[in-house]
């Protein structure tokens, strides 16, 4: 691949090259603002040429140029400044603020304004803060740069998926992804690489280099997204990549390096706990009541007469037999690394971004490897002063080698906790020991299974726009995104997946393919007090998806691999769907004096999704602004700065219905044992968008100059109309499918509601030149709620998660435990005869009938969080500079169904936690855990609130240090040394690994769910970046 990016990278490279003019004098000077402070990175163009540079940190230039000649200074929030080269070779500029341009440039749907014109809710996160952090995911670096946004990672593997909500859910049935848009265009954001056998999938978004990412800006408010229509319900990101600018050639390179470690391990009992605990588990359902089950101690069949002593000296010293499987899965300092290259420039008519880039990853269990390697041209061109082209495309391709680590029993991390401890990984003579294991060897499992992923992504944007007039501008814009996925898998015989069937190989490919354009008028137009803008067009978005998969079993020999090569096919399947969107798109803002605002858009969509009699939806908006600081009567030197808005649209989501669900389905029934072609799903005609209203309200604060800046938002987001998969009964004569499933019909069904508030305040404390020190403070609330089901009866999916009226989505549906039995007499009588005793788990029953059965389940946790915060510091002195994040969630629950899980077995072969030794005996009463018993096992581990943990934590998430040469020392542009770590500090009371956890991925439904995650690693980077 690299070979291929250095074929289509030359040529232009040769090309960009050839702009550099012949050299006449050398010019220099000092460029300050309007208070003399040096200003770094002011670009300095020689008018007329390709020629041009940026000042330094110390806002000092030097470019070469004639007499004559003039030279342009321009910089974001000053006026642009010309000077025309005399005899002096020496010009100093003192630039004056721009109040126009002062406000920075905010991309919205189908246009840009300035920030101070703002109307809607909208929070913008920088390239830098975007580069921080080691992330194959672009998602996973929005956590803590932005308000009203939840981010987590749902595994630690590489490429892994993280899960990104804007102010809440808004879908039972459906994504709740936000809307990804790169320049323009719609990209897909689904899982990727996936496998049969389990565990975590990854991310379509892994695939956009962060490194190519100008800003993004994050549509909160239906307001700002209801020009998206039915795709704008959980919010739109705006992905805007990098831009050449006019001037010479400027070649950017950054390196790094970095090691990766787990933040947490799960702690597991060595071989003499284990055996302690499983004594315990036989002697308490009155087996052994003489000794041990285990091995006797003095190796004959004898167990009595044992001391308790005397086990204790049998238990400690079996301590270290065998092998720590939990260290052996796991690699000691994983290797990441990163490269990319980049050139731009240009001249006022030609622009270029050209950048290549490789990150490689390798995971922290063994076995897991991720590589992406891109490629990225970003081009304009004016053809004439109305006429221009705006475009760009890159190529992505990525490998990985996939390691079943988590969230399957069949996985590497499974096996390594649930295996007995006392075995040892390897023979004497080097080879797998692969005998005494109740799963399989955890090593051997994850070095064993051979499973790879290729994800090739190209994607392209192009613009023509042409000047009708001064004020009006038609553009007509086309994107793809073209997405094949590749995956092989063979499982030998002695994994844990392919014991039993002779091995096991699968073959999957799924192709997905987005073809979008949009056509339409560009208007801006200024007059007297007046100023009008707005978007007028038609779009197009068609969606194509195939998808194949072949799995066979039974294996001769472990050198066949290929899934041809097997006896038996387990598994031969394809699909192919497609789904059309047009829409007519209209968007209106107006301003008087620049402090009166308004804004108001309407999109009509048209799905091929949904029935005749729902086919089309639309989706108005509304925004005000009013900046009283524009007021000559509200003059002051304190509040400098004060804009209040309100907001109120209309969005949609159409995720939550298939691209045929609407019609009736046919597929393979069975009856009397004969499979046969039958109706298995019922068209609805009158199915249409899930749509979400949102009201918000908000005002911004500029104290002393913008010293001091505060942003404030209140929401409330009503969501009607859920889409859901409405069971049918068995007497409709819809039937039942092969699998035993029965029929249902997709239906619009209940609502939800979301509320919260959101604070961001950044204070600029220092900024006198040398040291400067800006720090940042959000703060978001958060309140979901199932308002209705119109009367279908509340269902459970996932481990315990509920959908139920009055309740969060995804609520934990539980008994409540109240603690311990202390003695046989507080046993009922049923639970009595059942084996349940002293030591056992006492549960509340709801309504007194004495029987603890399904009528005493009760919501007994919340997995979203009462609120969120973060705390972002950017310190400067002279070439230091210095950055830390810290992020906090607080009242968020978590369900810890991996201790669940390990507990749960009447088999006391599983191995355990060590925090699964503080069991209750007589002597040790006021222990957390209940007694080990093989006979009430079942009961101890039901579904229950002991299981429901506070995940509330805090987390430095990111810490940077980097210094910047003198640009005089080395003669480059910029030359910066950076040491950065991620993830290095955790405060939780959550017993697992790690509380942002996440089963089965981007789901809301199951959000706070850990069941054998991987967690978040600790990463620490060395790199560099040059310019020149």
């Amino acid at each position: 691949m690299r070979t291929k990016f250095m074929y289509v990278l030359m040529p232009f490279l040769v090309l960009c090259m050839s702009f550099s003019f012949g050299q006449e004098k050398t010019i220099s000077g000092n460029v300050t603002d309007a208070t003399g402070l040096p200003l770094p990175g002011v670009s300095v163009l020689v008018v007329g040429t390709t020629d041009g540079t940026q000042t330094d940190f110390d806002g000092n230039y030097t470019i070469t140029a004639a007499t004559g000649q003039v030279l342009r200074f321009s910089y974001i929030g000053q006026k642009t400044v010309e000077r025309t080269i005399g005899a002096s070779s020496t010009i100093n500029v003192q630039m004056e603020d721009d109040t126009q341009a002062l406000e920075e440039v905010v991309v919205t749907g189908y246009g840009t304004t300035s920030k101070k014109k703002v109307t809607t809710s909208i929070s913008q996160v920088s390239s830098e803060d975007v580069q921080k952090v080691s992330t194959a995911n672009i998602s996973g670096a929005l956590q803590g740069n932005a308000t009203g946004i939840q981010v987590s990672q749902a595994s630690g593997a590489p490429g892994g998926e993280v899960r990104l909500r804007i102010r809440g859910a808004t879908s039972i049935n459906g994504s709740n992804n936000p809307l990804y848009i790169v320049d323009g265009v719609q990209v897909e954001t689904g899982t990727t690489v996936s496998n049969s056998f389990g565990g975590q999938q990854n991310s379509a978004l892994s695939s956009i280099n962060p490194n190519d990412i100008e800003s993004i800006e994050i549509l909160k408010d239906a307001a700002s997204a209801a020009i998206y229509g039915s795709r704008g319900s959980n919010g739109v990101v705006i992905i805007t990549t990098k831009k050449g600018k006019a001037g010479k050639p400027t070649i950017s390179v950054g390196s790094y390096v970095g090691i990766q470690n787990p933040v947490n391990k799960y702690d597991v009992t060595n071989y003499g706990e284990w055996l302690r605990y499983g004594d315990a588990y036989y002697a308490n359902s009155g087996r052994y009541p003489n000794g041990t089950w285990s091995t006797a101690v003095d190796g004959s069949d004898d167990f009595t007469g044992y001391t308790q002593d005397e086990l204790d000296a049998f238990y400690d010293s079996v301590a270290d037999q065998g092998d720590d499987y939990m260290d052996a899965i796991y690699k000691d300092n994983a290797i990441v690394r990163g490269l990319d290259v980049s050139i731009s420039g240009g001249s006022d008519k030609t622009k270029y971004y050209i950048a290549g880039n490789s990150y490689k990853q390798e995971g922290v269990i063994l076995g897991q490897d991720y590589l992406r390697e891109s490629f990225r041209m970003n081009l304009s061109q004016e053809f004439t002063d109305k006429f221009r082209f705006i475009g760009g495309f890159s190529v992505t391709d990525e490998k990985q080698t996939l390691v079943n680590g988590d969230n399957n029993i069949y996985g590497v991390l499974s096996t390594a906790i649930l295996e007995s401890p006392g075995n040892s990984i390897y023979n004497e003579d080097g080879t797998f020991d692969s005998s005494s294991w109740l799963f399989s060897n955890p090593v051997q499992n994850a070095l064993a299974n051979e499973a790879t992923g290729d994800t090739f992504r190209v994607l392209v944007n192009a613009e023509l726009q042409y000047d009708l007039f001064d004020w009006l501008t038609f553009s007509s814009k086309w994107g793809l995104d073209n997405l094949d996925f590749y995956q092989k898998t063979y499982l030998p015989s002695t994994s844990t997946r392919g014991a039993g069937s002779n091995g096991l190989a699968e073959d999957r490919q799924r192709v997905i393919r987005r073809l979008m354009t949009t056509q339409g008028l560009l208007i801006d137009k200024s007059f007297d007090d007046f100023t009008v803008g707005g978007f007028l067009g038609f779009e197009y978005n068609g969606r194509q998806s195939r998808s194949t998969v072949a799995e066979r079993t039974g294996f001769a020999s472990p050198l066949l691999k290929n899934v041809s090569q097997g006896a038996t096919v387990t598994n031969a399947a394809g699909s192919f769907a497609e789904d059309n969107l047009v829409s007519f798109i209209g968007r209106a803002s107006f301003s008087y004096q620049n402090k009166y605002l308004l804004e108001a858009s309407l999109r009509a969509d048209g799905s091929s999704k949904f029935g005749p009699n729902n086919k089309y939806g639309y989706f108005p908006s509304v925004s005000a602004g009013y900046i009283l600081s524009e007021e000559d009567w509200f003059k002051n030197d304190v509040l400098t700065f004060l804009k209040v808005r309100g907001s109120y649209g209309v969005t949609g989501n159409d995720t939550g219905i298939g691209a045929y669900d609407a019609l009736a389905g046919v597929g393979a029934v069975s009856y009397a044992g004969v499979v046969g072609t039958g109706i298995t799903t019922i068209g609805n005609p009158d199915v249409k968008w899930e749509e979400t209203t949102q009201l918000n309200f908000g005002a911004s604060f500029g104290l002393w100059n913008d010293r001091i800046t505060v942003e404030y938002d209140y929401f409330n987001k009503d969501t009607d109309d859920l889409l859901l998969n409405v069971p049918l009964p068995g007497n409709s004569g819809f039937g039942v499918g092969i699998d035993g499933a029965s029929a249902g019909i997709i239906s619009n069904v209940g609502s939800m509601t979301n509320k919260g508030h959101e604070v961001g305040i950044t204070a600029n404390i220092f900024r006198d030149g040398e040291f400067n020190w800006t720090s940042t403070v959000g703060f978001s609330t958060l309140d979901n709620e199932v308002t209705s089901l119109d009367g279908n009866s509340p269902f459970s999916t996932g481990f315990v998660s509920r959908i139920e009226e009055g309740a969060p989505l995804g609520a934990f549906y539980t008994l409540v435990a109240d603690g311990l039995y202390q003695s046989d007499d507080e046993v009922p009588a049923n639970l009595a005869a059942n084996g349940v005793g002293a030591g056992d788990v006492r549960y509340v029953d709801q309504n007194g009938d004495g029987i603890i059965n399904d009528d005493d389940y009760v919501i007994g946790g919340n997995p979203w969080a009462d609120y969120t915060a973060h705390w972002k510091n950017t310190l400067s002195f002279k070439g230091f500079d210095l950055d830390f994040l810290w992020a906090m969630s607080q009242g968020n629950d978590v369900f810890n169904s991996t201790l669940q899980f390990s507990g749960s077995s009447t088999n006391p072969n599983y191995g355990k936690f060590t925090s699964q030794l503080d069991y209750w005996t007589p002597e040790n009463t006021d222990a957390s855990l209940p007694r080990p018993n093989v006979d009430t096992a079942s009961h101890n581990n039901l579904d229950s609130t002991r299981f429901v943990e506070d995940g509330s934590w805090i987390k430095l998430r990111n810490v940077t240090l980097g210094y910047t040469l003198p640009r005089d020392l080395l003669g480059f542009d910029m030359v910066r040394f950076y040491v950065s770590g991620d993830n290095l500090l955790l405060f939780t009371d959550y017993s697992g690994i790690d509380p942002e956890v996440n089963y089965s991925g981007a789901s809301a439904v199951t959000s706070g769910t850990d069941f054998l995650t991987q967690g978040a690693n600790k990463v620490w980077k060395f790199g560099v970046n040059v310019s020149f």
